[in-house]
């Protein structure tokens, strides 16, 4: 947490990066406006398209040189691409799109994948970079784009007086946030002035303050914010879920884990292009793609602006405008025109588009969302939400929207104004004061790896050992912090005391491991069980004249989003402690 002594206590602004899956944009307030009005945060707001379109924030794409140097960002990396594919120039220029949720690792799957400093990306073609150098440019953007702005309005601000803040999704592993920390690094962000937000979080901390509801006092009705003891369910639209209480005015306590999956609105883009490819065949979109990008991208911002307000009325069709030139792609390959297909029909240039049609394409994704969040208010500690928040770009989609409140009436579903940013400025206000969220709920499992006394009926015969002239079974997950244990931040540690493998050990190497299970039994791979490793600590236990008999202290603190171990000898001076680099 921050401290009052410390780098980020003292910055006089608080910057917000949020690092989206679809769009990105950044936020920031002074430190003596936020003491007088802690809502007045100023974003950009004027992205700009270059043809007309002005948005709250701009796409998550970047553009690189056939050289590997950035090149641009958001709508310019867009309007550059589509001119260098329609002038047939793009060859081995490098274009990425929606891939921050390449990221996400489902630590459920033993197939998962591992993130690394070396990890490669592959950009829409299939021509690839190192992850470490996409994400980073993509950061290192973002925040000279602010600085800019900056320095055209004040000119005595340094480095040193900024605390930037980067919004991850709560879902990601330990392993994600590490990479989006150092990522950031490399942007040119100190690590001392950095911390990391969880999304969901920081919506609740500005919905918490900005979102009315009716309440009745008397007989009158009046309209209030969320007040101590009122239970609600963050819905951030990517999808990253989490529930609190408030505790008092200003702070919040997280009631159950984070939890989520990739069923954002880019899912929803992927059914509509898959629709788009079947249509008119895959061959002739394909071909017509490589040589007409410009005029797939007008069709793709159009489709981004109209999923929000399908299903918003009870026409039973809606009309979209489709390129002229892939009508004609489409009768060079056929040799026929365009009529229909799939029940979609066509007239001069648009397609008529049947209302199922359309809500098809929203089905596996609203399905999987509802299915999820049902299945949380089951549990024991959900049983007294009372308002679900809709935040996020996917939030403005009202068939999404539709579906919460008829599927969940028995709670307030609520969009605030705002939702769309409303992660950004709650990140500016826990990066002026991260005290807002003193408890987490731990969503994982975190312990070492220890060694037991080997029992033939119970242990695999693979991890048996013998270690002074006795029988002992090898990596045993000895937890530490598990999953569903409340922390309160900065206050409290999870100890445990282990003793020395053997008497001569002069060295304990202590391996730190994660699982997202309850109880996991091994630390060894080869059991099955859903463990990885973080790290390890090497502590020096140089007087071997006690024997085993020289107690270590394990022990795990949290500071904001991140883990800190510890390792002590008892009744000594040596320790290690250190945040782990979970990165291979």
């Amino acid at each position: 947490m921050a401290k009052s002594n410390s780098p980020k206590g003292n910055a006089l602004i608080v910057v917000a990066l949020d690092f989206g899956t679809t769009y990105s944009g950044w936020a920031y307030s002074v430190r003596q406006d936020f003491k007088e009005n802690r809502s007045d945060i100023k974003t950009k707001g004027g992205w700009k398209s270059g043809d007309g379109l002005v948005t709250d924030k701009t796409p998550t794409v970047v553009l690189f040189t056939p050289e590997n140097k950035f090149h641009s960002f958001g709508y310019d990396a867009e309007s550059k691409y589509a001119e260098l594919v329609d002038d047939n120039k793009a060859t081995d220029w490098k274009y990425f799109k929606r891939f921050k949720m390449t990221l996400f690792s489902d630590e459920t799957s033993q197939a998962r994948r591992k993130i690394s400093r070396k990890r490669i990306m592959k950009d829409v073609n299939g021509r690839k970079l190192q992850s470490l150098m996409v994400v980073s440019e993509c950061i290192k953007f973002l925040r000279n784009d602010f600085l800019k702005i900056l320095h055209e309005n004040v000119n005595f601000v340094e480095l040193k007086d900024i605390h930037w803040v980067l919004t991850v999704p709560a879902i990601w592993s330990d392993q994600a946030k590490q990479f989006m920390r150092q990522a950031a690094n490399q942007a040119g962000i100190d690590d001392d002035l950095l911390s990391l937000a969880y999304e969901p979080e920081a919506a609740a901390i500005y919905c918490k303050d900005i979102t009315l509801q009716k309440k009745i006092v008397g007989n009158n009705a009046c309209l209030s914010t969320f007040e101590s003891g009122h239970q609600f369910l963050v819905l951030d639209c990517t999808v990253d879920i989490t529930a609190y209480e408030v505790q008092t005015k200003n702070q919040l306590i997280e009631l159950c884990p984070p939890s989520g999956g990739p069923w954002g609105g880019a899912e929803v883009d992927i059914q509509f292009l898959d629709t788009v490819k079947e249509i008119f065949g895959k061959d002739v979109w394909c071909e017509f793609e490589k040589s007409n990008m410009r005029d797939c991208l007008d069709l793709f911002r159009m489709f981004e602006n109209r999923k929000k307000i399908i299903g918003s009325n009870d026409e039973d069709t809606t009309r979209f405008l489709f390129p002229r030139n892939l009508f004609d792609k489409y009768k060079d390959s056929t040799g026929s025109e365009f009529e229909s297909s799939k029940g979609i029909t066509r007239t001069r240039d648009k397609l008529i588009f049947p209302m199922d049609v359309l809500e098809n394409l929203f089905g596996q994704t609203l399905n999987a969302i509802t299915a999820h969040v049902r299945e949380l208010l089951k549990k024991q500690e959900l049983q007294n939400i009372r308002t679900i928040l809709m935040v996020g770009g996917f939030s403005d989609s009202d068939l999404l929207y539709q579906q919460i409140k008829s599927e969940f009436s028995e709670v307030n579903v609520l969009r605030p104004h705002d939702a769309v940013s409303s992660v950004l400025k709650g990140a500016v206000i826990f990066g002026h004061f991260p005290e807002v969220i003193p408890e987490r709920i731990c969503a994982r499992t975190y312990g070492i790896a220890c060694n037991f006394p080997f029992d033939s009926q119970t242990h695999p015969p693979e991890l048996r050992q013998v270690y002074d002239e006795r029988e002992m079974c090898t990596d045993i997950f000895q937890p530490i912090v598990k999953k569903g244990d409340n922390i309160i931040l900065g206050n409290n540690c999870f100890e445990r005391q282990f003793l020395p493998t053997c008497s001569n050990d002069d060295t304990a190497n202590i391996d730190i491991f994660v699982s997202p299970d309850s109880n996991p039994k091994y630390t060894y791979s080869g059991r099955g069980d859903n463990v990885k490793k973080l790290g390890s600590l090497h502590l020096n236990i140089s007087d071997t004249e006690k024997g085993k008999n020289r107690p270590i202290n394990v022990r795990i603190t949290y500071e904001s989003t991140e883990i800190v171990v510890t390792a002590v000898e008892e009744g000594t001076n040596n320790v290690v402690s250190k945040k782990f680099d979970s990165l291979v």
